[in-house]
């Protein structure tokens, strides 16, 4: 079974698994991607976001981010493989697989894989720290516009907002409003973000839908 755990600084989450365990959260999440069209306008953000996901579950099992040997009750040791995400990270990927998999038929396995992945996940929040894990709790799989054409950009310039911020438990509570702030088309500093981005598509010549972070810092987990 998939586990999770708050990275040391409580920047993100680590999420092991066996193998096979990785394997078969891959085919779920690659299976909900490959519904959608990655060149409708509607779909691209949605299925980057997803395919973004599988890239890390896919490194993880081929043992390129984490690996860790647990000992077993009969003292022999057992390889677990991981990979890290950030908080934001996470909670727009289980948004956007919960969201697209309303759409399909899904099979019994690939609902427990999304099932122990949102359990896994709120068990990390609230090992990391209660009182913020109360409220973020509320975004696992829900209230984040994941529909939104420019999602796929936001979730890197929210990922770049969250992870330079001072961490701590402070950075962890403020979440909801970030995730708020981000995805609420109506509030001012939504406007601001995208007004930002159209100035950078413009420079670039480009769709602001086509534009992509190059300046990621290095993220002290």
């Amino acid at each position: 079974m998939l586990q999770a755990y708050p990275t040391k600084k409580g920047t993100g989450v680590e999420i092991y698994g066996t193998r096979d365990d990785l394997v078969v959260l891959y085919e779920t999440v690659h299976k909900i991607a490959n519904t959608l069209d990655g060149y409708n306008k509607f779909q691209k953000a949605q299925f980057q976001l997803l395919m973004n996901f599988a890239y890390e579950i896919r490194k993880g099992y081929e043992g390129s981010r984490l690996v860790n040997d647990i000992p077993s009750e009969d003292e022999t040791k057992i390889r677990f493989y991981g990979f890290q995400l950030v908080w934001t990270d996470v909670l727009i990927f289980i948004s956007t697989l919960r969201h697209n998999a309303g759409y399909l038929k899904t099979d019994r396995l690939d609902q427990a894989n999304m099932y122990i992945l949102e359990y896994i996940t709120e068990k990390a929040l609230f090992a990391y720290d209660a009182e913020g894990a109360n409220n973020i709790k509320n975004f696992i799989g829900q209230r984040i516009d994941i529909t939104n054409q420019l999602s796929f950009v936001i979730y890197q310039a929210l990922q770049i907002k969250y992870v330079t911020s001072p961490a701590g438990k402070k950075r962890f509570r403020n979440i909801p409003n970030l995730l708020i702030t981000h995805f609420s088309e109506w509030l001012p500093e939504y406007k601001s973000l995208v007004h930002s981005l159209e100035i950078s598509a413009k420079e670039h010549n480009c769709d602001i839908t086509d534009l992509e972070f190059d300046d990621f810092p290095d993220i002290k987990w």
